[in-house]
């Protein structure tokens, strides 16, 4: 198994590598995206690929091919696929390109800029939006991973980007049946890949645990929610959720999702008179982070998420970028995962 040396060490060869061949850099890096990029999507073909990682088919074809012959790449029928030594060399070429790109500074400047527990940044993927939202994922299953054992009760938030996450989870053959996985909150929208329910089902699935599904809708009245919560199964899940040791939720603008909910007029237009820049759990955040509005919902509750152990909040696109400064101000024991530019644009001053 590779092993991975010292950031300082990674950085010494880099400055060397640059001064006497920089040339091999561009190498290096042609062929970590190479590998990044069928880890991402495979099985993938040659011309998708290369349209990916903006490189010829022919250059495409060399490359993998000396990839294939040192045991990272596998061909089949149905494309190239990464192999385990594949994926233990894209975790060693990661903390290079890290180190070289300046990654774990823009962690450590954005972290303290937020005042939160932790930032993890996913490098921009090839300038592609949709292959850096699946290294988010990756970045966002990865840390997680290390933190699930047994006696654990996680919750998760439906939405895109939560969807990568849960894609980048590896099927276990062992039963955890002290593993229990919920749904932070009801459903939403008329695409299913992307509710709640919908992911905790795929990730109970994956990780071979307990999960308990909540048949309720994303936005109810007073009343109706008053009487959901006497029915019991769906009390018995609100009482998990005040016991949540980890949750994982998504992070939207606030316009955005008034227009997707489809809220009345009104609401719409206190949602702009109010300035509010941020959507998270049904909750609506100006800019520093205080409610200006908020949805009937059943789920987690806002003022029970200081006792989340670990709270993930994964989110990417600078479009979203003063969503996420605002959500990161309504709890410091936050944990950030996103992508380099909303970074800088977060410290940017947005």
């Amino acid at each position: 198994m590779l092993k991975i040396e010292s950031e300082l060490k990674f950085s010494e060869i880099a400055e060397v590598l640059k001064q006497v061949a920089p040339e091999t850099i561009e190498l290096l890096e042609n062929r970590y995206n190479i590998l990044k990029v069928v880890s991402l999507l495979q099985p993938i073909g040659r011309r998708v690929l290369s349209t990916k990682v903006n490189l010829t088919e022919r250059i495409i074809r060399k490359e993998a091919n000396i990839l294939k012959e040192q045991g990272l790449l596998e061909f089949s029928l149905e494309g190239m696929t990464i192999t385990d030594a594949g994926l233990e060399t894209i975790e060693v070429l990661s903390v290079f390109f890290r180190k070289i790109r300046g990654i774990h500074e823009l962690e450590t400047k954005l972290k303290e800029y937020l005042n939160i527990k932790k930032v993890i940044i996913a490098p921009m993927v090839n300038d592609d939006n949709e292959l850096t939202l699946d290294e988010i994922g990756r970045k966002a299953s990865s840390y997680t991973k290390k933190l699930i054992d047994k006696d654990k009760v996680i919750g998760i938030t439906g939405g895109s980007t939560v969807y990568t996450v849960i894609n980048q989870f590896k099927p276990k053959n062992r039963e955890q049946d002290n593993l229990m996985i919920l749904p932070a909150r009801g459903g939403l929208g008329r695409k299913s890949d992307y509710q709640a329910n919908t992911l905790v089902e795929k990730l109970a699935e994956k990780l071979n645990c307990q999960y308990k599904l909540l048949y309720t809708p994303d936005w109810i009245s007073e009343e109706a929610k008053a009487t959901l919560l006497k029915e019991p199964e769906i009390k018995e899940i609100v009482s998990m959720l005040e016991k949540l040791d980890i949750l994982i939720f998504g992070i939207a603008r606030a316009d955005v999702m008034a227009k997707r909910r489809q809220l009345d007029d009104a609401s719409i237009t206190d949602i702009a008179y109010k300035e509010a820049v941020a959507e998270a759990f049904g909750y609506y955040f100006d800019k520093e982070g205080n409610i200006v509005h908020e949805i009937t919902t059943i789920g987690v509750e806002l003022e029970k998420l200081n006792q989340v152990k670990e709270l993930i909040a994964v989110a990417g696109g600078v479009d979203k970028a003063e969503a996420i400064a605002a959500v990161c101000k309504i709890n410091r024991n936050l944990v950030l995962v996103t992508d380099e530019e909303v970074a800088k644009k977060i410290l940017n001053n947005i």
